[in-house]
């Protein structure tokens, strides 16, 4: 897949799951999906209206991975991604050139195509000045990044939190958080001292209002580890001495102690920001101490393994690569040893570091298989891929295998998984590699047990010109499973599922014999009556 012009609706249901989809399908066939906008080859953006607008990315990486961002709760892979790109697909023709939209002009139709970059490119200095002064007129909070002045940082800080956030509200108090750290980022001329005062006052303002915000799910902590990496990052910019480095190291570790919301990881953050060279991370070692300075909980930095991985952090930022090996061995951190030696192109060096390994680790399986494909050992990588399946019950090391071998190779192998499988009774396992071999009985009769609805719908997609009497079986299983969690969208899924058996359904009796059922089992939930009976 090389544009994001190529994406499928087979494509759309095979990344989400099914009751995301569904519910993204709901969205989009309700007109929830406000704007869309084609920004490049490769990536569209748009708002979905929810319990708030919601901004969607979806962009297409080189290797055809589609990566979905919305700045909902989510976050990825939600149903408002989902159905951006159901309007996506619908709308894509008026992006391509090859259909305008109902009524629009030339101009107009070049313009909804046309990447924001590019339209802004196209500006003089004084249509661009016009256009910033009317934006930040109109959303004010904007403002701030383009400029901020003393004393404005706490103000807005202070403002934000004086008042009580709810959980559902997070995104918003994210939001204009993130809006003053974009602001101090771009605000260069302040870095210094000053900023470095307005930094640490806002902060403590942050902390204690923290008491204001319920955020269950811990959204606010991304944010916090950037505010406070940016705070050393600030802090390093005024040429500390070393006193004033112990200092600040000091500060950090008090605000630590205090800690009541398990925030220790953002805290760490300033120490990370603060780093230039060895000399820095030999100063936090000394002070930042695992079993002195940090508490001893269960959700504290008293755990070595976390403690240690920070400072291959540490070292990572500061390029030392043989002190983040020391440690790696040292402390037995295998995988990062691995991927050290790989990024350094020692490929030797790591497969050595793979064949050591006694105990399994499928991460490092993955690792040596690269390694070995590299070093021309294809047959050991196909053994380690064959053993890996067989281990895990996983697919998709089934699939690679295939793609690796030859035709009479992959029998023997499918043979040998098959068996294996089976004698495990892993069903799901098993139906899933009939799948692949396109055989969709098999699959059919090793998956009736099975829970994932997202799978089975597809699979009941490709028996139902074959065999439609057990496409119908699955989707009347899934129409009554809809059914039992509720009204609202479960019940339109349910009449949804009932339309498709009785499209796939020829002969009608199965139809209607499910229609029946339905309506006397559940003749009281006078909802799903009115969607039952329009079919």
């Amino acid at each position: 897949m090389d544009s994001i012009k190529d994406i499928t609706k087979e494509d759309i249901e095979e990344l989400f799951d099914g009751n995301i989809f569904s519910k993204g399908e709901e969205y989009f066939e309700e007109g929830l999906v406000e704007s869309i906008e084609l920004l490049d080859n490769t990536t569209i953006m748009g708002v979905v209206v929810g319990n708030e607008r919601y901004k969607v990315t979806i962009s297409l990486e080189s290797e055809g991975d589609i990566i979905c961002d919305c700045t909902c709760p989510c976050e990825f892979n939600c149903k408002h991604s989902a159905a951006l790109l159901l309007k996506w697909i619908s709308e894509k023709e008026e992006f391509s050139g090859k259909k305008k939209p109902d009524g629009a002009t030339d101009k107009e139709d070049k313009f909804s195509r046309e990447p924001i970059e590019k339209i802004i490119s196209d500006k003089d200095k004084e249509e661009l000045v016009t256009l910033v002064a009317e934006m930040i007129r109109r959303n004010p909070e904007l403002k701030s990044l383009i400029v901020l002045r003393k004393n404005e940082i706490v103000q807005k800080i202070r403002i934000i939190f004086s008042r009580y956030w709810d959980w559902n509200e997070i995104r918003e108090l994210i939001s204009e958080l993130e809006l003053i750290l974009n602001g101090i980022k771009k605000s260069k001329s302040l870095w210094g001292k000053k900023l470095l005062e307005e930094i640490e006052k806002a902060s403590g303002i942050i902390i204690h209002g923290m008491d204001s915000v319920h955020d269950d799910e811990g959204a606010i902590s991304d944010f916090l580890e950037e505010w406070y990496e940016l705070y050393g990052k600030i802090f390093a910019t005024t040429n500390p001495s070393k006193e004033e480095k112990i200092e600040f190291i000091k500060k950090i570790l008090k605000l630590m102690e205090k800690d009541e919301y398990g925030m220790e990881e953002s805290y760490e953050k300033s120490f990370l920001g603060m780093c230039k060279n060895l000399g820095d991370v030999e100063l936090i070692k000394e002070y930042y101490k695992k079993d002195e300075n940090v508490k001893e909980e269960e959700d504290s930095y008293d755990d070595a393994d976390d403690y240690d991985q920070f400072y291959l952090e540490l070292y990572e930022k500061i390029g030392a690569n043989e002190k983040f090996l020391e440690l790696s061995r040292d402390k037995c951190f295998s995988l990062d040893t691995i991927d050290k030696l790989i990024q350094l192109e020692r490929f030797e060096e790591a497969l050595k570091e793979c064949e050591k390994q006694k105990e399994f680790s499928e991460d490092i399986e993955n690792r040596k298989i690269v390694l070995l494909k590299r070093f021309g050992r294809d047959k050991e990588a196909k053994e380690l891929l064959f053993n890996l399946a067989k281990k895990i019950g996983e697919i998709s090391y089934a699939k690679k295998l295939k793609n690796e071998c030859k035709n009479d190779e992959w029998k023997e192998y499918l043979r040998k998984l098959l068996d294996a499988a089976k004698k495990n009774k892993w069903n799901e396992f098993v139906s899933r590699i009939y799948f692949n071999e396109e055989d969709y009985k098999n699959a059919y009769e090793y998956g009736q047990d099975l829970s994932d609805a997202e799978y089975l719908e597809l699979l009941a997609k490709k028996l139902s010109k074959i065999y439609p009497d057990y496409s119908c079986q699955i989707l009347r299983r899934f129409c009554f499973e809809n059914i039992s969690h509720g009204s609202g969208w479960p019940y339109k899924k349910a009449g949804q599922l009932l339309k498709e058996i009785k499209k796939i359904d020829s002969a009608g009796s199965f139809y209607k014999k499910t229609k029946k059922e339905v309506i006397l089992k559940h003749k009281k939930k006078y909802s799903l009556m009115e969607i039952i009976e329009k079919i």
